[in-house]
């Protein structure tokens, strides 16, 4: 099943909300959202990029992947319908995925604490509330 969020992703005045699966396999130096085209479209990042965009190739289970990597994005963790734990972060764009996915840089700026992957339980590490996931 895996662990979903609620998160609002902005870049300059466009954002989005969306359930992204936290990825603690998805390895970063920084907080980074990696979002599909169909994603990217919503928020006028795609097809034209913006010009600080960087075309890089990231190394996943599934071999070598073309992504474009943005930075100047702010993602915020929705909780109970609250925006949360706005945090930067960067958006990477690729398009060979179906879902949004969180970093693990990411998902410890958004403090969030996996209780139990198999059944997408989780909770913020301030609280002792566990939570189910998004569908």
């Amino acid at each position: 099943m895996g662990v979903r969020v609620r998160v609002r992703v902005s870049y300059g005045n466009e954002f989005v909300d969306l359930v992204a699966l936290v990825n603690t396999g998805y390895e970063t130096d920084v907080p980074e959202i990696l979002i599909p085209v169909s994603i990217a479209e919503k928020l006028n990042l795609w097809p034209r990029l913006p010009e600080d965009t960087v075309v890089e190739t990231y190394k996943t289970a599934s071999g070598l992947m073309r992504v474009y990597r943005i930075p100047g994005a702010r993602v915020s963790l929705i909780v109970d319908g609250v925006e949360r734990k706005i945090t930067e972060s960067y958006i990477v764009i690729s398009e060979y995925v179906d879902e949004a996915l969180i970093s693990d840089q990411l998902t410890s700026a958004l403090s969030i604490v996996i209780e139990d992957p198999a059944k997408g339980l989780w909770r913020l590490k301030e609280e002792h509330i566990v939570r189910g996931g998004e569908k």
